[in-house]
């Protein structure tokens, strides 16, 4: 299967956003991911949380295939879990802040700061921690579909954060939708059945989003009076 994207060229781009405040350097990864890959991204997509694997996060994807995707995640306040082990290959750029890996048969952690990069392959996990906040650039690729699964699991029996798991998935649709209507990595133009599922999922896609959208943090004490 061809892909859109080489992981050394995402990094690349990734290591733009090095020393920049947040969030230009989320702007700095998008611009520069745009001249390499023009027109390949939807910048558009919302933060959203995620607790896949236990550790409490926050992403946005910039792009979604059935077989690639790339997102920017990250807390600024910590986290720990699981990787998960997937028959998906992961590599992370770090951006900003540290986190900390070990694998089974591993007794000292591998310590990761910005600039550094972490691949964890098919069939492979790690214990992941992320000490007093991280930021990262991850590039999958391998049959995304079969990670759905472990992406909202913790959404729908632990934490019950309904509106995330439903906005995952929504996410999710509209960018393989964004997707189906580009031409293929070989520069072939996509069939008009291909063109018409992208774009229906394109439209509904972020409809969907709309609506189960929880409100914006809002931190104001409420008052009786």
């Amino acid at each position: 299967m061809a892909h859109v994207f080489d992981p050394d060229t995402v990094h690349e781009c990734a290591l733009a956003c090095i020393g920049k405040p947040k969030p230009a350097m989320f702007d700095a990864f998008a611009e520069a991911m745009e001249s390499r890959y023009p027109e390949r991204l939807d910048l558009d997509q919302p933060w959203i949380f995620s607790n896949a694997g236990g550790a409490m996060i926050q992403m946005k994807l910039y792009y979604a295939s059935l077989s690639e995707y790339i997102m920017i995640w990250g807390t600024p306040i910590g986290s720990e879990g699981h990787s998960g082990r997937h028959a998906v290959g992961f590599w992370d750029t770090v951006i900003d802040g540290e986190m900390w890996y070990y694998g089974e048969g591993q007794f000292e952690k591998r310590v990761y700061q910005p600039a550094d990069r972490v691949y964890v392959g098919a069939n492979q996990a790690r214990a992941m921690n992320f000490t007093d906040g991280v930021w990262a650039v991850e590039y999958a690729r391998g049959p995304l579909p079969l990670s759905v699964p472990f992406g909202v699991a913790d959404e729908l029996v632990s934490t019950l954060d309904f509106s995330t798991a439903a906005q995952t998935l929504t996410v999710y649709a509209s960018l393989v939708g964004h997707h189906w209507r580009q031409p293929d990595p070989n520069g072939g133009p996509a069939s008009t059945l291909r063109r018409m599922l992208g774009t229906a999922l394109a439209t509904v896609g972020p409809a969907l989003t709309s609506v189960v959208r929880p409100p914006e943090p809002d931190d104001r004490i409420p008052s009786d009076r």
